[in-house]
């Protein structure tokens, strides 16, 4: 119960089997209380809440859409109200999307830099205020991905945000340190979730099988394993790291992947 009297907040967390609530179950394992956020899925997202209540710890799902900052500050808001205060954040939410770099449209350039870039700018610059507030610290964790520090074709702005986000996190826990607020990211590589289900090559059995050998350990990730990789990082056990990338991927971002 590492994290007991802490109240977190989880961006992207309403499918059961998504990263976000990997983190979110992990977070209510240790004792936070959770708050878990997504754009739509009301229904859902009340499900996810009421899953971390059983645990035994206070729980809200907030529908909020992350590229809006009036409802970002009013999420932000609501958790204070109603859980009192705000020592944890997850910043998870983000949308990928499989175009060649010939291809990309438009309207796939602004989606993917508004979730990711602005989306991730909003919560963090949110959180970061009322920590400030609070005067007491934080922690800010955002969910980047193996391709921060690697590249692969077929989604080439997905990665250059991705990249952005390392560049941000490092930036951000310098300015943030005079407050006793730690940023860090994680670099989830071959997860099964819902992000990427539409993913080329990974539809059939055969596909899967041969992503999983691309992973030096053979197999994809777990959601457990991510949610676990972020409460180090808001544990007293990550309490002198910050501005940090932590890859959970198997080694895939040190392998001879080839697509």
């Amino acid at each position: 119960m590492r994290l007991k009297g802490k109240v977190a907040l989880v961006t992207g967390a309403a499918n059961a089997r998504s990263i976000g609530w990997g983190i979110a179950e992990a977070l209510a394992n240790e004792g936070a209380d959770v708050v878990v956020n997504d754009v739509t899925a009301a229904d859902e997202l009340e499900a996810r809440a009421n899953d971390l209540q059983a645990k035994g710890v206070r729980s809200l799902a907030v529908v909020a859409d992350v590229t809006d900052r009036a409802q970002v500050d009013a999420m932000v808001a609501q958790t204070v109200r109603e859980l009192g205060r705000l020592d944890i954040v997850a910043s998870n939410a983000g949308i990928v999307r499989w175009e060649r770099f010939l291809d990309i449209k438009p309207a796939t350039l602004r989606q993917l830099v508004n979730v990711n870039i602005h989306g991730n700018v909003n919560v963090c610059q949110a959180a970061a205020q009322q920590m400030i507030a609070q005067g007491d610290g934080g922690r800010l964790i955002i969910t980047s991905s193996v391709q921060a520090d690697m590249q692969y074709p077929i989604t080439p702005v997905y990665g250059g945000t991705k990249h952005a986000l390392h560049i941000f996190v490092g930036a951000l826990a310098l300015e943030l340190a005079p407050y006793n607020i730690t940023v860090n990211h994680i670099g989830p590589g071959w997860v099964r979730s819902p992000l990427n289900d539409p993913a080329p090559g990974q539809r059939t059995d055969e596909e899967l099988e041969a992503q999983k050998r691309s992973v030096p350990l053979k197999r994809d990730g777990s959601i457990a394993e991510m949610g676990r990789a972020v409460v180090y990082f808001a544990s007293d056990d990550g309490t002198y790291t910050t501005g940090a990338f932590l890859r959970v991927d198997g080694g895939l971002g040190i392998s001879k992947y080839k697509i």
